[in-house]
């Protein structure tokens, strides 16, 4: 199967999660993507992405640093294991964070990188994909995640309006 990552995207340790396994990425069967959630990363360590999904069953497709770059981690031919019931038909984008709790800001040029990353992924599938953040994911509830955190939750409608040329 061929592997599927932005071309505005650099490999992160991908090869290292490509080979990995199933816990933390695993097929989609076939199952048509529809769907993109934003998540923050609840950090403000970059470079630590990956370490957490190696301690944890959790892993995205994609990774937004405070100054804009973007770097991937699973292909989106994958299932990734970021937003429960979501995962099957979704493409889950994490952003880091600029601050800690109980802001957990999120940079501009971040924001202005995740607009791009979702307008491309739009383009690739000749479609507008759904866009919500994590706790509007299926299966999950404002009550049961605060992700993608206060400085992007007030911030969705701008993200959805800037993707969709509104």
């Amino acid at each position: 199967m061929t592997t599927i990552i932005s071309p505005l995207a650099t490999p992160y340790q991908f090869e290292e999660f490509v080979n990995d396994g199933e816990e933390r990425w695993n097929s989609r069967n076939g199952t048509e993507i529809t769907t993109v959630v934003i998540h923050h990363m609840a950090m403000t360590n970059y470079d630590g992405v990956p370490e957490v999904w190696r301690e944890r069953e959790a892993s995205a497709h994609y990774g937004i640093g405070p100054d804009g770059e973007i770097r991937a981690y699973v292909g989106e031919e994958k299932r990734a294991w970021h937003a429960g019931k979501a995962n099957s038909y979704s493409i889950g984008i994490e952003n880091c964070n600029t601050s800690t709790a109980p802001d957990w800001k999120v940079s501009d040029k971040t924001v202005d990188s995740l607009v791009k990353l979702i307008k491309d992924i739009n383009k690739r599938y000749g479609r507008k994909m759904r866009i919500v953040g994590h706790q509007c994911a299926e299966g999950n509830s404002p009550s049961s995640t605060e992700c993608p955190g206060p400085s992007l939750i007030p911030r969705l409608s701008e993200i959805i309006k800037r993707v969709n040329g509104e």
